[in-house]
């Protein structure tokens, strides 16, 4: 038996008298039996009132039909058998003396009863009956031209789910029979089998219930084994004191597939705005962080700086900052996650920067692919922010891992190279030539279909399964490289493997910059005022210590109106302005406008864990204003100071 009532029955909970009364006139029998095939209703032309006495015999059917003999008990047993089995309607054939009857079993459940009980509807099983019962339709169907002009399947099923009358679109079109053919057609073996049941099941709601529904499946047209999806609409009707069903099929696979990729672009959609509130939090965080590994490095390294270097607690201290140093490193990672970071070019020796990043990269691909690095010959620089090129290169290494299945090989190679002669390929003319420096990722993995090629640089577009990525890693690879007026293209070849070359305008400045480590001071000895301004305290307090080391009068706020209030206090006397840009109320960009409207002569240095759309606005004083990222170094902030000042 079913695990639920919802199951086995084709229609809500009715009484016995209002699923009999549906049948109304019906001029064959209709009744309910029990699960043990026991006769408890009757009902059609059926005399009132009348329960099955083993044998008995109605006759007459208003004088219309042949007498008729209930099937034995024995035999309905064996049919609700069947009919619990399949959950289906099930017709047999019941054969009494000179008649022939068709019988339909459907299982319902009543108001009156939690068992199952079981509705059959009989009906004259001979062609004859059919054909005028057709006929009748065909009648009425005569009278308008307009059920042959609807450019829909017009279907009508009696209540043995026969089909008995048709329009020509069904009969040309979904079909594909010659009239007399189309006797034969079940409409329900078009229906794909996994709509098939909910489909029936429709049918009987509106035959039964006398109501109106809708309903999409898929079918396949004439002989063809391609389903398509149909939409399909009926109502209950009544020819010749037969109930029925007329239902309206129209084909609707454009509109399902316009509406698979509405939800797919809308799974997108989603997957974009969670990324995007994923990047806010990883960026809040790592802004929040960068404000206290600012504390920890400027305390670090002024207690390094009054620390003799043989003291037992020195490389305590010393551990400390360079640990403070990597987490640094890693919230950058985050912010370029978050997309929050001011990139900072810098120049640097390509052979270098790559390979002090292939140690993370080995990690990231894995044990069973060996990675092959061939620098070039003599060194190459380029200008570009190195959290850019860890982006890219641990982009294109997690594609390769995905495309080499067990083990493989990932070479990468860099080598200067001049643009238009790529490897045979012509480049489009509207790139100018020049000298580039190629860096070049291959791997041994299956390669890319031809199919594919033209769209993998393309946003969203991936190849992998369902929730397997967002398809966003090579339309930021490619997104990075144009950011920095470079060139990206793809070789790839089925089953031998996939090649991305980079192109990146060699930079004429090779004077690499290199990192100013704790210990070397900077000659100071200014009287220049500075008004600080930091909401965070612990960051505030180590800024201001630093500044006064190095012999700088300094004020301090922890929010833009107690700026203003500094300023004027103090004459707006000040030579800088140091502030964070996120502050409560104003941010620091609206604070250094007010200011240099009153001083136009004030410099700006402003600073943040990451800068948000702020940022702009900071651009357009690009002349005038200065940035330092957070955390930073007791030196590289002592530089942008005097950088801002001009005294260095």
């Amino acid at each position: 038996m079913p695990d639920s009532k919802q199951e086995i029955s084709y229609f809500g909970r009715l009484s016995k008298k209002s699923i009999l009364a549906s049948f109304g006139a019906f001029p064959y029998p209709v009744y309910l039996m029990d699960s043990e095939g026991e006769i408890l209703q009757t009902g059609g032309s059926c005399p009132s009132g009348i329960h099955e006495n083993r044998e008995q015999q109605l006759t007459g059917f208003n004088g219309k039909h042949p007498s008729y003999t209930f099937p034995a008990q024995r035999t309905r047993q064996e049919k609700i058998r069947e009919a619990v089995k399949t959950f289906s309607p099930l017709s047999f054939i019941h054969v009494h003396a000179s008649a022939t009857w068709m019988h339909t079993i459907f299982p319902v459940y009543t108001q009156e009863s939690d068992q199952p009980l079981f509705l059959v509807v009989v009906g004259d099983a001979k062609t004859d009956g059919q054909e005028k019962w057709r006929n009748s339709y065909r009648d009425l169907a005569k009278s308008s031209a307009l059920l042959d002009a609807i450019p829909a399947s017009v279907i009508v099923v009696d209540a043995h789910m026969r089909l008995m009358g048709w329009n020509r679109f069904s009969r040309d079109i979904i079909n594909g029979r010659d009239e007399d053919d189309m006797n034969r057609v079940n409409p329900f073996q078009r229906i794909h089998p996994d709509d098939r049941d909910d489909i029936v099941r429709m049918f009987l709601d509106v035959l039964i219930c006398d109501i109106e529904r809708t309903a999409r499946f898929r079918m396949h047209h004439r002989d063809s084994s391609d389903y398509r999806w149909a939409t399909l609409r009926c109502r209950r009707a009544v020819i010749e004191d037969m109930p029925c069903v007329v239902a309206v099929v129209t084909e609707t696979t454009e509109l399902k597939k316009a509406e698979e990729e509405k939800e797919k672009l809308q799974e997108l959609l989603q997957q974009s705005q969670k990324m995007e509130v994923i990047g806010k939090l990883a960026g809040g965080i790592a802004h929040d962080f960068n404000n206290i590994l600012t504390g920890i490095i400027g305390n670090a390294e002024m207690v390094l700086e009054q620390l003799d270097p043989s003291s037992p607690v020195y490389e305590n201290i010393r551990d400390i900052h360079r640990l403070a140093d990597r987490s640094a490193k890693l919230t950058r990672q985050l912010l370029a996650f978050a997309r929050k970071e001011v990139f900072c070019p810098k120049v640097m020796e390509i052979n270098e920067a790559v390979a002090d990043l292939l140690p993370l990269q080995r990690m990231i691909i894995g044990e069973n692919i060996r990675l092959v690095f061939h620098p070039s010959e003599a060194s190459v620089f380029i200008s570009m922010d190195p959290v850019q090129l860890d982006q890219v290169l641990t982009n294109l290494f997690v594609n390769a891992r995905e495309a080499i299945s067990g083990c493989g090989t990932i070479v990468i190679r860099c080598e200067t190279s001049i643009l238009p002669d790529h490897e045979g390929i012509p480049v489009r003319p509207l790139i100018e030539p020049g000298l580039f420096v190629r860096i070049s990722v291959a791997d041994s993995g299956t390669g890319i279909d031809d199919k594919v090629l033209p769209h993998i640089f393309e946003p969203f577009f991936t190849t992998r399964a369902h929730g397997k990525g967002t398809g966003l890693g090579l339309s930021t690879v490619y997104g990075i490289v144009k950011q920095n007026n470079g060139h990206i293209f793809c070789r790839t070849k089925q089953g031998i493997g996939t090649t991305f070359d980079i192109y990146l305008p060699v930079c004429g400045n090779n004077q690499q910059e290199k990192t100013v480590y704790p210990g070397v001071l900077i000659p100071s000895g200014s009287s220049n005022a500075i008004l600080l301004v930091e909401d965070e305290p612990f960051v505030l307090r180590i800024m201001k210590d630093i500044l006064e080391s190095h012999r700088f009068t300094v004020y301090t706020a922890s929010n833009a109106e107690e700026g203003i209030r500094v300023a004027r206090e103090q004459q707006n006397l000040f030579r800088l302005l140091v502030t964070d840009i996120l502050l409560p109320a104003a941010n620091g960009v609206e604070l250094s406008i007010q200011l240099k409207k009153e001083n136009p002569s004030l410099k700006v240095l402003f600073m943040s864990g990451y800068a948000q759309e702020n940022i702009e606005q900071m651009k357009k004083y690009e002349q005038e204003a200065n940035f330092i990222q957070k955390p930073f170094m007791i030196n590289d902030f002592m530089n942008a100071v005097h950088k801002a000042l001009a005294l260095s």
